[in-house]
């Protein structure tokens, strides 16, 4: 594999075999509140359904146990919980969400706003020109959508003049960009 070197130890109690990293399983959760990222309300909405869903079914179960009978107003009411809990995120994520997505589209003279289904190469090479020719305010994206857009031009369209000239432009705009220090090469 190109890009990884064997690395021995070099004391003989020690040897360092190669291997990579494997990509983990889950993802990971963070436990750090941060008070500038608040929780969408969405996640507050399921947040306290969740509350009442927890207290609801562990009262119908102390209640059974208890008693000894099944109380079936508390049973109804932990159902309907429930069918609230599985019902909501799915009514807002299938059709109050993309509705709203397209309807901010449509105020603000854009897009639609949702996940494109498939965005082929000619789109993808004009909206990387467009976002060359007007650079965002942060250099880090304007530096990234360029060597895409060398990539394109290199890789897919053969015009290695126009992708070299990309990059120069871009290496003497922001010459201290890490990205920009290697060169770029046909794979």
């Amino acid at each position: 594999m190109e890009g990884m070197a064997l690395v021995l130890a070099r004391s003989a109690k020690r040897v360092n075999l190669p291997g990579l990293v494997p990509t983990p399983t889950f993802w990971s959760v963070r436990f750090d509140y941060d008070p500038s990222d608040p929780p969408s309300p969405l996640a507050v909405v399921r947040g306290f359904l969740g509350a009442a869903l927890v207290i609801a079914t562990a009262a119908l179960v102390v209640a059974f146990f208890s008693s000894g009978h099944f109380d079936t107003r508390l049973a109804t009411w932990v159902g309907v919980l429930w069918l609230v809990w599985g019902v909501l995120h799915d009514v807002l994520a299938v059709i109050v969400q993309p509705f709203l997505a397209f309807l901010t589209g449509q105020l603000s003279g854009g897009e639609d706003g949702g996940p494109p289904v498939h965005i082929d190469l000619a789109r993808e090479t004009e909206m990387l020109e467009r976002l060359v020719a007007d650079p965002p305010p942060v250099p880090h994206r304007e530096i990234l959508a360029g060597i895409r857009l060398a990539e394109i031009y290199r890789t897919h369209q053969g015009d290695r003049a126009k992708s070299d000239a990309l990059i120069a432009r871009l290496r003497t705009k922001y010459p201290d960009a890490p990205e920009l220090r290697h060169d770029f090469v046909d794979a």
